[in-house]
């Protein structure tokens, strides 16, 4: 090993040296021939700097295809279930019981303590997971005509596509479109990550979107909203608690802030060990989907006696399914073709639909519950979100491998055609 780092002028201390797909240990009095390598041939030889625990794979891109991660699927699998389960708890707890009276006599203004605190822990697991150290280079990788894509769908398509069908179907009730809006303009950064995985997309850039959508999402998601608001109110739209810029912004500083706040501490202070990632936040992570189950049973115990009594229309509530169907259907379908024309890998391909369709249901919900309250219709209509958009997802995953599929079959086909014809060619020359 110390000859092989001798001759290309490897430091062991910064740098990893790949051969063949398989990256070679640090030690330098290993021998080659103790390794399982296969020199024969043109083997390739990588090197490329230092890299944390669990990303070694990156050095060596025939060991990333032989070592795809898996899918983490677990509580999220069933959370449309889950959610409906909670939702029923909540309902039945509240009207039989004096627990709304509890949960109401702990609120401060229009926010509940106990919501606001699941809210705050709902995206901990996200921002405790992101490599902030890899933040500007992973930016700065990603392809200059796939990043003018990604921003332009997430941030212009994509919010004024959700207030387009919400006027479309909901014009007559406002509160229920401004909790669509509040979706429509908050983009994912969390589950497309799994999405993306399952469906064979390219993880790499589908994280290097993620950090670039959670950047913007600091500094643009109550401009957004408002601009979207005000949009809306031109079209005629009356939109009930209409709120301005600064009262967005604070609640969105708060319930976004602090989470990002405590998950790059959380960062700084366990990154460096290799527990951080293959301990700890494989188990910290159901915290944001028990935290969100928590927020959804707190909102419907304090809305039982209303809905039960005949003060809040279930079958209003369910008009926002509408929307919200043909949002991620739509989306989908149109960044995949915009994709598609711009001649891009399916693998990127793959990334850009679901990064495009799907929304951070969690800062929506955050924000329409701190702004109008726990038993609002806008913060209704942000727990439908994942109801549909996870469905939906794990239908569009089903629908990625088939086009998956009818790709590599005609790709196929066209290899046969060519072998074909090429063999005639040589049969004609003799």
């Amino acid at each position: 090993m110390k000859q092989v780092q001798q001759a290309l002028s490897v430091n062991p201390e910064t740098a990893d040296v790949c051969i063949g797909g398989c990256r070679l240990p640090e030690t330098e009095d290993v021998k080659l021939e103790a390794l399982d390598l296969d020199l024969k041939g043109s083997a390739e030889v990588f090197v490329c700097p230092r890299v944390t625990f669990g990303e070694e794979l990156l050095c060596c891109p025939d060991a990333v295809l032989r070592h795809q991660p898996k899918a983490k699927l677990g509580l999220e699998r069933f959370l449309t279930l889950w959610i409906l389960l909670a939702a029923g708890a909540g309902v039945l707890l509240g009207y039989y019981t004096g627990l709304d009276k509890v949960i109401e006599g702990m609120k401060v203004g229009n926010t509940n303590l106990l919501s606001a605190i699941g809210m705050i822990a709902m995206l901990l697991p996200p921002f405790a997971a992101v490599k902030y150290d890899e933040f500007a280079s992973a930016v700065r990788r990603i392809p200059r005509r796939i990043a003018v894509q990604s921003l332009i769908m997430n941030w212009i398509v994509g919010p004024f596509l959700m207030l387009g069908l919400g006027l479309l179907t909901l014009s007559k009730h406002p509160d229920l479109l401004q909790g669509v809006v509040f979706i429509g303009a908050a983009r994912c950064i969390a589950m497309v990550l799994v999405w993306t995985s399952l469906a064979e997309g390219d993880s790499f850039l589908c994280v290097s979107l993620v950090l670039l959508n959670s950047l913007i999402t600091i500094v643009g998601y109550a401009p957004t909203v408002t601009l979207l608001a005000l949009v809306g109110q031109a079209a005629g739209v009356n939109i009930e608690g209409s709120v301005g810029f600064s009262t967005v912004f604070i609640n969105v500083a708060i319930y976004l802030g602090i989470p990002l706040a405590v998950g790059v501490l959380m960062w700084c202070l366990g990154h460096r060990h290799d527990w951080y990632r293959t301990k700890f936040l494989p188990r910290f992570a159901p915290v944001g989907l028990v935290s969100l189950l928590a927020v959804v049973f707190l909102m419907f115990c304090e809305m039982a006696k209303p809905l039960l009594n005949g003060q809040v229309s279930i079958t209003d509530v369910l008009f926002a399914i509408i929307p919200l169907l043909l949002y991620f259907s739509v989306m989908f379908a149109l960044s995949w073709i915009v994709s598609r024309v711009m001649r891009l890998q399916f693998p990127e391909t793959v990334t850009l639909a679901f990064t495009g369709a799907s929304n951070n249901f969690e800062l929506a919900l955050a924000s329409c519950t701190a702004i109008f309250g726990t038993s609002s219709n806008q913060a209704i209509a942000t727990v439908l979100g994942p109801l549909i958009e996870i469905p939906v997802m794990l239908l569009m995953v089903r629908v990625s491998a088939c086009l998956r599929n009818q790709q590599i079959q005609k790709e196929l086909c066209q290899e046969s055609s060519d072998s074909t014809e090429a063999g005639d060619d040589s049969s004609i020359s003799s």
